[in-house]
């Protein structure tokens, strides 16, 4: 049977922990095919929430505390929390559920559902049809929730998700095991936004389930007053982050692409067009899996020493151009046959033909070739 741990970062939450952990305890009682344990992982709180905690311990087995001496902002806790999750609990899944109560037990069991249907992420979402946020929300707080999701699905190109802040999450430790939590770009809440986009990077299927969020009636809110520029620098460092990459992808097509200009326009009148486009574009093939595989992607290079390793990648590479190939192929193939043949049409349509293929080249290489590990 496979454990999942629900983990709930408190700092002066005795208002709220109590009623929380037997609600959670209620919920358990129905859950069938899984092992249900509760971390808190504290943050030395002075108002008593530990000592709750262990009260609540000795009442129900699988309630652990976590002790954290350092507060360093709710990303940190969970961070910490995981940690202790997957090497101390043996979880298999885990679940990030705040304290403050805006978080309703009674939606983990559909969640769970969701992963039994092969989900490896299950995010509560207040953006899709069933879901929903608090009614007694002003205009100014609903209108930051509404346009930060969109500004991160704008930047990210996700838009097949609508909820890439929501702090309700379940997900199976095989894709969190993956995750280098000590480069995550924020410690805050932010924090959720950077393992959001890197779980959909790993690729995992990411499932959302509806949630109605309600706001917190005990204790105090601890929403930081910076929350809306950390979240906004995450977003635009993880974008220049992955723009980096695509430039240099880009110029190393530039050099692929005078390459295969200078070998096309020496082969044009030797051979017809296409033929003489598909020859130029292998040469040139060759040259950027040199190139991206010494420059572009050298956090992940395939070192030349392994001739077995960097001839198989090379034939993948190859294979994977294919399509490129495939693509400019038919470009000038349909081009010519619209256009007739001269040197000035023959040219631009090796150009489009260059720009279509490098979009599915960077998604390959990416994907496929030099893929994280």
């Amino acid at each position: 049977m496979k454990k999942a741990v629900i983990i709930i970062p408190t700092y002066n939450e005795k208002e709220n922990i109590n009623k929380i952990i037997d609600q959670l305890e209620d919920i358990f009682k129905k859950i069938k095919n899984f092992q249900m344990e509760i971390l808190v992982v504290d943050d030395s709180s002075p108002d008593g929430t530990g000592q709750i905690v262990k009260q609540k311990g000795k009442k129900y087995t699988g309630v652990h505390l976590f002790i954290n001496k350092e507060k360093k902002g709710l990303g940190a806790a969970y961070i910490k929390g995981f940690k202790f999750a997957m090497d101390k609990l043996g979880a298999d899944i885990v679940f990030e559920f705040d304290a403050d109560g805006s978080h309703q037990p009674k939606y983990i069991l559909g969640m769970l559902e969701q992963i039994e249907k092969g989900a490896d992420v299950v995010v509560g979402s207040r953006y899709i049809p069933g879901g929903s946020m608090p009614e007694d929300w002003g205009l100014n707080r609903k209108i930051v929730s509404y346009f930060g999701n969109l500004i991160c699905r704008l930047v990210f190109l996700t838009f097949q998700y609508k909820d890439m802040t929501s702090g309700f999450r379940a997900t199976k430790t095989e894709f969190l095991q993956k995750i280098d939590f000590d480069n995550l770009l924020s410690m805050q809440y932010a924090y959720k936004i950077h393992l959001y986009y890197a779980l959909h990077k790993l690729g995992a299927k990411i499932v959302e389930y509806p949630i109605d969020f309600v706001d917190r009636t005990e204790g105090k809110s601890k929403f930081p007053k910076n929350n809306v520029i950390d979240s906004l620098r995450v977003v635009f460092t993880l974008r220049w982050r992955e723009s980096q990459k695509f430039i240099k992808v880009c110029l190393v097509g530039f050099i692929g692409a005078i390459i295969q200009f200078s070998i096309f326009n020496l082969l044009r009148n030797l051979l017809t067009p296409e033929y003489a486009n598909t020859i130029a574009v292998e040469i040139a093939v060759i040259s950027n899996f040199i190139i991206n595989n010494i420059w572009t992607f050298k956090e992940d290079r395939i070192q030349f020493t392994k001739f077995k390793r960097l001839g198989y990648k090379f034939l993948q590479f190859n294979f994977v151009s294919l399509g490129s190939i495939l693509i400019q192929f038919l470009v000038m193939k349909i081009g010519v046959s619209f256009l007739g043949r001269s040197i000035l049409w023959e040219n631009i349509l090796v150009a489009c033909g260059i720009l279509i293929g490098l979009i599915w080249n960077y998604t390959m290489y990416t994907r496929i070739i030099w893929k994280k590990k």
